[in-house]
């Protein structure tokens, strides 16, 4: 992806793709957010832009740490990124007002212990918001399919066909993410909103997504993406 792209996804990301309340213009105003496998940083500068006081990033990749950072360096007073597992986040129970996890549980050895890991630190009152892969669908089977290969074809050789065919780098990551990650998992809608009741969360809300591969279409894309947005009750 471009920096442009990256721009672009990152200045809009909850103004365009998120039902209210995220997309309100105050809905993050100086709240303390993390933001739980950063990767690239996209989600951490559109949490900075849509005015979040301080937003905090883990991720277990190094090069995503650096990128994040880098790439954020104009709000460097209000980020703090660190190189950690979702699913032991170094900061203590209830530090956040907002948590953001978006499709990154689906990739750890054990999701549901990232789950708890993301309640934890959340604070009462706050809002979290976290996104798997859903089961089901042809779209699944033809990626569990191409998988068989991954440990044959090298991602080298994968990348510059990929390349010969499309000039979206969105389409090389989506089918590079799919086809080459260690671990891939799915999910059932009813199965992540159990992980919310049995964490004590109230107002669980899935946010449906219409875009591309991530939108609800059962014999062509199964469960599509399942993301919910729910509430930690004030104690």
């Amino acid at each position: 992806m471009s920096e442009a792209q990256w721009k672009e996804f990152s200045d809009n990301h909850f103004k365009k793709w998120s039902p209210l309340p995220l997309s309100d213009d105050n809905f993050f105003k100086d709240k303390v957010c993390l933001d739980a496998g950063c990767g690239s940083g996209r989600a951490v500068r559109s949490l900075l832009l849509a005015g979040a006081k301080k937003v905090c990033g883990v991720d277990m990749g190094v090069g995503c740490v650096r990128n994040t950072t880098g790439r954020n360096k104009d709000f460097a007073d209000r980020i703090e990124i660190k190189h950690a597992s979702v699913l032991e986040i170094p900061y203590p129970d209830a530090t956040f007002d907002f948590v953001h996890c978006d499709g990154v549980l689906h990739h750890t050895t054990n999701p549901e212990q990232g789950f708890k890991e993301l309640v934890r630190v959340l604070k009462p009152g706050g809002d979290i918001v976290m996104a798997v892969y859903g089961r089901g669908g042809l779209m699944n089977f033809a990626i569990y399919a191409s998988r068989i290969f991954k440990d044959i074809i090298p991602m080298g050789l994968t990348f510059k066909i990929l390349k010969a065919l499309s000039d979206n780098p969105v389409t090389w990551y989506a089918v590079l993410d799919c086809m080459y990650v260690p671990i891939r998992e799915n999910y059932y809608a009813w199965e992540i909103k159990k992980w919310f009741e049995q964490a004590g969360l109230s107002d669980i809300t899935r946010m449906d997504s219409t875009w591309g591969p991530y939108a609800y279409g059962p014999w062509m894309k199964g469960e599509g993406y399942v993301k919910f947005l729910a509430k930690k009750p004030l104690e």
